[in-house]
């Protein structure tokens, strides 16, 4: 039991792994042949020829012919999903990446449309910093291979996300959380979530940094007593980005949230998650 364990998770490391290191412009469909660097730096860089009849590595329990075929099984799909982009973790400087729109809002110094190689000169050490760090395999003589940064993403993924949890604040109010969306190492959204209790802090201080809102609109919801609370929301758009301030996050009235996007990237990520979804449910039809 404990060998068949331990074998299903170095398959599920090397699979990782292989997509974390996938960077090949679209080409040929991928072979075993492409699947032996992968395998190497996992024995520790002994070489790895996967095409061979008996494959052997020095690692895990299971059978090395098996670790090429589950690194080649994500090369594969990875070609067939189209992903065309070369050296996915290799960060862009800012300068090689388009400019931000100038009349993009800004939000606490991070512009909506700037590169993420701009948003790390001014965040060292908050989620992207860490989810863009791409995974690496460390050999020890005592505990053999590991995969560090296993949680990374692709700092060039058509959708990058993660969450900036504690300690967050936004107009001096504590946050519960802030949510950062980069596409093609570009940040095209940025969000906030709160206690509804900061709201009006909240409405005032966007009011006050980017004017009256565009429009406004009010809903009235009932809470789990039946009374009736009344919940704005306000949006400001400029022809390139939108702000959507809710007093109201999904159903619950005790939270609200900001959300800012830059229009044509969200619009985009939006419309290939939604296409996914619908691809996904025919497939079970």
């Amino acid at each position: 039991m404990k060998k068949q364990m331990s074998s299903k998770l170095a398959i599920i490391t090397v699979a990782v792994l292989a997509l974390a290191l996938i960077g090949r412009a679209q080409s040929p469909r991928p072979t075993l042949a492409d699947a032996s660097p992968y395998v190497t730096e996992m024995n520790g860089g002994k070489p790895v020829d996967c095409t061979a009849t008996k494959v052997k590595i020095n690692f895990g329990s299971g059978r090395g012919e098996g670790y090429c075929q589950a690194v080649l099984a994500d090369l594969i799909k990875s070609w067939e999903d189209g992903d065309d982009v070369v050296k996915q973790d290799v960060l862009i400087p800012a300068d090689k990446m388009p400019t931000a729109p100038p009349a993009a809002y800004e939000l606490k110094g991070d512009k909506l449309g700037s590169s993420m190689a701009e948003y790390l000169q001014n965040h060292h050490d908050d989620c992207v910093s860490r989810h863009a760090t791409a995974p690496e395999v460390h050999h020890s003589a005592w505990s053999g291979n590991t995969l560090q940064n296993a949680g990374g993403q692709h700092v060039n993924a058509f959708h990058f996300a993660c969450q900036n949890l504690g300690r967050v604040t936004l107009a001096t109010a504590n946050m519960d959380w802030e949510q950062l969306e980069f596409s093609q190492q570009r940040l095209y959204l940025i969000a906030y979530y709160f206690k509804h209790d900061s709201f009006e802090l909240i409405q005032a201080a966007f009011i006050n940094k980017f004017g009256s809102p565009t429009s406004t609109t009010e809903i009235v919801a009932k809470n789990l007593m039946g009374a009736q609370l009344p919940r704005a929301t306000l949006t400001w758009k400029n022809g390139v980005t939108t702000i959507e301030l809710s007093e109201m996050s999904g159903d619950d009235l005790t939270k609200s949230q900001v959300v800012l996007v830059l229009d044509d990237v969200y619009e985009a990520v939006s419309q290939r998650h939604g296409g996914e979804v619908v691809k996904a449910v025919q497939k079970d039809m």
